[in-house]
């Protein structure tokens, strides 16, 4: 069966297991967050409009991704996503982009942000392919800082 739901603090011990599990060099590049699953917990339990979704495919959480920003106060929502590395290639990072951009539209969020490693092929040629635009770079770490206009 397939899922996608809000998690809560209740998912903290499988978020931070499911994070920790996926190949360290697949990982390099995100570090939105601990990946220690207290510091998860206190998280999700503070999330007011921050959202945290797990995709779960045969009760296995196969996937995450976040629209985050809301709670500190930004118009435009930050995505972020992680696919387990067993089910990549199988459409499940479009489907969350595409997930992502219809809850913003449902927020009346016209702008939706991500940040991408320059090195991460894949991933930009996803991203370029859904609409999305390169407007900048972050000068903390070299993301390239793309945006998608969703009215």
């Amino acid at each position: 069966m397939f899922l996608m739901r809000t998690l809560t603090e209740l998912d903290a011990a499988a978020l931070a297991a499911f994070l920790q599990r996926q190949p360290a060099e697949y990982m390099a590049y995100f570090t939105p967050f601990s990946f220690d699953e207290l510091e998860i917990a206190k998280m999700l339990q503070a999330a007011q409009a921050d959202l945290y979704i797990g995709v779960f495919w045969q009760d296995e959480l196969a996937g995450f991704l976040m629209l985050r920003g809301w709670d500190a106060g930004y118009r435009i929502p930050a995505y972020g996503v992680v696919i387990d590395q067993a089910s990549r290639g199988l459409g499940l990072g479009r489907l969350t982009l595409d997930a992502a951009k219809t809850i913003c539209r449902l927020r009346h969020a016209d702008t939706l942000m991500l940040k991408v490693h320059p090195e991460n092929r894949a991933a930009k040629h996803l991203y370029e392919s859904a609409g999305f635009v390169r407007v900048s770079t972050d000068p903390r770490n070299g993301n390239l800082v793309y945006h998608c206009t969703l009215t």
